[in-house]
């Protein structure tokens, strides 16, 4: 028993090993609304993908509110001219205990598909929920928190972004804010979890990310949590790690598939279910978890047959048909509009096929360092050992000149919800020529494509012609005279 805290508890985490949690996340976590995240998985529908993505929101949760503590903890021992508090270490702790409690169904599904369809227009975000579920959990459940602390715990989970600072004590305790949700930089708590969480549950031993170097050499200067410059290779490996997961495992493409399946049917059954009404009240939303999908298939009502149906197709791996993929160009990237179901659907040219934006799903999506198109690290501060009250820049290319030149890219993929081939075949033309109207010269589809794998799809100028594709496909192509733009392989 600690005598300080007599309501502290040892875990044994998975990650981070043997971890102390304080007295008051102790009784945050012993609450309805909190246990709840046993029930939302990390990685949303990946499960359905790699065997390994089983852990869901709490042990992350524990995980973020055990570093956020121990981050602000170590800054009192090393620089005690902060004068940092015990209350403090609690609160920060507890903020990044509770930073997801507002998460919805399949974690960024529920944000990022669900409810912009289910309402438009919505500016629905998790953190959002999370401070309404902040307020019901304390409220619900008697802790002893006072309401500044209250205030102050919310601001920590929303990383002090403007739009949500009033009244806030940024006088002297500004880096509080840049540890469990850093808006400056994007260098945080959350991030060191996640990252090496999802990795060790993906891939165990063979693929790891370890982020103490990285977490251990900081100090607080000028307001401002700043790295040593031996760990700038560091910070560039923390983002590019980041990215890969985005790319190869967060973004997969069956992933995005079953996403897409799991929406549709929560779309089928809001209504009856009121899944996106839930998000009003607090009382509601605590309720409603991964397993919504379970309530669709028990339920024996008409109104949700379709809905039944999708996730019927997702237990026997029937899933939406990818078709094709296309990575922007610089160029292009800010002058495509977010593209549609109803743009691909226009562009149509196959008689014998009726081609309907209920057909078509897109995924229009950027990848980044998690700053949009800037690079993160210009954002950071550095110190050196000679002097441990300055700080600095160090420019990209006085590191390496390797690094990236562009910090973000776009890809727009397509899918099929029909299984009809002809369908297929008419959505990778009509993407194809949806594509012509912004560029000329188009690489080949996605190798990852069933449906025109083995077609290339080369320059063109107005000029029609009729070619056959692989003794299946009859397309409508636009050419330069004695120009072939169709090649088999």
């Amino acid at each position: 028993m600690d005598l300080v805290d007599p309501d502290a508890k040892l875990f044994n985490d998975q990650v981070h090993g043997y971890i102390k949690l304080n007295g008051l996340c102790v009784n945050l976590m012993d609450t309805p609304q909190f246990q709840r995240l046993r029930d939302l998985k990390q990685l949303g529908t990946l499960y359905y993908v790699f065997p390994g993505g089983s852990h869901n929101r709490f042990e992350h949760s524990l995980g973020v509110g055990y570093l956020a503590g121990a981050t602000v903890e170590r800054f009192r021992v090393q620089q005690p001219e902060l004068e940092l508090t015990e209350r403090e270490t609690r609160l920060v702790s507890a903020a990044g205990l509770l930073h997801d409690i507002g998460h919805g169904p399949f974690s960024h599904v529920f944000d990022n598909e669900f409810m912009p369809r289910a309402v438009p227009g919505s500016s629905y975000h998790h953190e959002e929920m999370s401070l309404k579920m902040v307020d019901y959990l304390v409220d619900e459940n008697n802790i002893d928190l006072e309401r500044d602390d209250i205030r102050f715990v919310q601001q920590l989970i929303v990383g002090a972004k403007e739009a949500h600072m009033k009244d806030v004590r940024l006088d002297k305790r500004g880096f509080l804010y840049e540890i469990v949700a850093n808006g400056r930089n994007c260098i945080d708590v959350d991030k060191f979890d996640y990252l090496a969480r999802d990795m060790l549950n993906l891939f165990g031993n063979r693929k790891t990310f370890n982020f103490t170097r990285l977490w251990m050499f900081n100090r607080v200067i000028d307001d401002e949590i700043c790295y040593h410059t031996s760990v700038n290779l560091d910070i560039y490996d923390l983002f590019q790690q980041r990215y890969q997961m985005h790319k190869q495992i967060y973004n997969h493409r069956k992933g995005k598939a079953v996403e897409f399946m799991i929406c549709d049917a929560m779309l089928h059954a809001n209504k009856e279910l009121g899944i996106a009404a839930a998000t009003h009240s607090p009382a509601e939303f605590q309720y409603l978890t991964d397993h919504i999908i379970n309530r669709i298939e028990c339920s024996k009502t008409e109104t949700l047959g379709p809905a039944r149906a999708i996730i019927k197709k997702v237990r026997r791996r029937e899933l939406y048909q990818f078709i094709d993929e296309y990575l922007l160009p610089v160029d292009l990237m800010s002058r495509i509009p977010t593209v549609t179901a109803k743009d691909v659907a226009t562009y149509n040219d196959c008689s014998d096929v009726q081609l309907r934006p209920e057909h078509i799903v897109i995924a229009d999506g950027r990848l980044n360092y998690n700053l949009k198109d800037r690079n993160p690290v210009d954002q950071v501060s550095f110190y050196g050992s000679n002097d441990l009250t300055q700080k600095f820049k160090i420019p990209k290319d006085q590191v390496s000149l390797l690094f990236p030149e562009k910090f973000e890219e776009r890809i727009i993929r397509v899918y099929s919800r029909s299984t009809d081939p002809k369908v297929h075949n008419a959505i990778a033309l009509a993407f194809r020529q949806y594509l012509l109207q912004y560029k000329t010269h188009l690489p080949p589809p996605s190798p990852s494509s069933k449906v025109v794998a083995k077609i290339i799809l080369e320059s063109t100028t107005p000029l029609k012609k009729r070619t056959a594709l692989l003794s299946r496909l009859d397309v409508e192509e636009t050419v330069e005279p004695d120009d072939k733009r169709l090649k088999g392989l």
